[in-house]
């Protein structure tokens, strides 16, 4: 595979875009498609073999995201959470040495192709496409009437090659995206790092809190997380990056029970760090859970209980240093 910096043709979609706005390629290309929330480990394998056929054949090799996910179109009410922002994704799809990303619209352009017209003018005309890899599961077109075999059998009447990718498993199982989910839900991060090969994070802005935390000798910074995937109530040893800065604190989700609260807030509390940070975007990396969410008799207590936190918490992230696993 040509090196990055050598093609001319490296293009990265920042945002998505209509089909309409696609304009034929110059080229004949490898291609996948999907949704790719979170790009775990069984996207990636997807990915490299994306890459391993566009060097095998010398085409370039080109992946369309579909955002937001197809179900937020088309039955809201059973839509997912996010596990990756569109801004997350991009920025790890950068990483990959991908020729063209393409971030494509799902709307209904989209959601009304037939799987048969899907490929004649999306995979064919516009992306001039002679070899497609997809996964096992791969659904597309009007009512998911497309599958990974539906591909082998257009790709005998049509000038195409199909490479379908076996599942990708651990534990037994095949890595996807609800499976990171429920483990996110249960309260285990680990797994979802595990799942995901990289540390699960949360992307989101600082906004004001009710300055609690800095009245008790303990302040932090509230985010407010667009409606990702949030783990549950509980303290949790955590990463975070803010313009550049990488910073090591524990992070409390729940509802402040001490405090007699009722809405559910997130607050970290970063280590030797005292710069106001408000309206700033964040990206907080969950490394590990350290207890659950509990009411204590009177401040004091919860006091003497975060300074416990923040000590297991320094001893978690130094652990980690030492495994050396770097976040992205």
């Amino acid at each position: 595979m040509e090196n990055a910096s050598h093609r001319s043709d490296l293009q990265i979609a920042p945002t998505t875009c209509r089909l309409n706005d696609i304009a034929e390629f110059e080229r004949n290309t490898v291609v996948t498609f999907g949704v790719f929330d979170g790009i775990h480990i069984g996207h990636q394998t997807v990915i490299d073999t994306l890459l391993k056929r566009a060097s095998q054949h010398q085409l370039m090799s080109v992946l369309i995201g579909f955002y937001p996910h197809p179900l937020a179109f088309l039955a809201p009410e059973r839509c997912p959470p996010l596990l990756t922002p569109l801004s997350k994704r991009v920025e790890i799809l950068q990483q990959l040495n991908i020729d063209k990303i393409i971030m494509l619209s799902f709307d209904a352009q989209i959601a009304a192709m037939s799987p048969e017209h899907f490929v004649e003018h999306v995979l064919l005309k516009k992306c001039r496409a002679r070899h497609v890899v997809v996964g096992y599961a791969c659904q597309f077109g009007k009512d998911r009437a497309g599958n990974a075999e539906k591909l082998v059998e257009f790709s005998k009447i049509y000038p195409f090659e199909v490479t379908i990718v076996p599942p990708t498993e651990i534990d037994g199982a095949p890595i996807h995206s609800t499976r990171i989910r429920e483990a996110l839900t249960q309260g285990d991060p680990q797994r979802a790092s595990q799942l995901l090969g990289r540390y699960y994070s949360l992307i989101g802005n600082v906004i004001p809190g009710d300055g609690r935390g800095r009245q008790i000798g303990f302040p932090t910074a509230n985010i407010d997380t667009h409606g990702q995937v949030c783990p549950p109530n509980g303290v949790y040893a955590i990463r975070a990056q803010v313009e550049g800065q990488r910073l090591n604190g524990v992070l409390n989700i729940g509802v402040r029970p001490t405090f007699d609260g009722t809405t559910v807030q997130i607050e970290c509390h970063f280590f030797n760090f005292h710069e106001t940070i408000y309206g700033k975007s964040i990206e907080i990396f969950f490394i590990e859970k350290i207890r659950d969410e509990q009411k204590f008799p009177n401040p004091e207590a919860l006091i003497q209980q975060i300074q416990r936190d923040i000590n297991t918490a320094k001893q978690i992230l130094a652990e980690t240093n030492r495994l050396s696993k770097s976040i992205r």
